[in-house]
């Protein structure tokens, strides 16, 4: 039974992380601080979806991104680069997601 709802809703989760994952990208490329709170709000969904399905590398990736765009929206800093890159990271570590990575599962 938990495999039939991992395997429904894990290409779910991974279509809609990629979706908010290019929302937070194109924010970011605006350059508008006031907009980072919206990133910051995919952020956390992103882990907290994560979190359900057991997919813990994927959730602290998201929370290490979440937290760098945090510290940008408060900080005067206007280097995104370090956010950029974790972005990219979560956008690579998604890739690896799958069936057969499943927690608990295969390789």
């Amino acid at each position: 039974m938990m495999d039939d709802l991992y395997e429904k809703f894990l290409p779910q989760f991974v279509d809609l992380a990629r979706v908010r994952l290019e929302r937070a990208l194109e924010t970011i490329a605006r350059s508008d601080p006031n907009a980072m709170t919206a990133v910051i709000r995919e952020l956390h969904a992103i882990a907290g979806e994560a979190g359900l399905l057991g997919l813990g590398p994927i959730m602290g990736l998201a929370r290490q991104a979440e937290d760098l765009a945090k510290r940008l929206r408060d900080s005067s800093a206007t280097d995104a680069s370090p956010l950029v890159a974790a972005l990219e990271e979560l956008k690579q570590a998604l890739e690896r997601v799958g069936p057969k990575n499943k927690p608990g599962g295969g390789a």
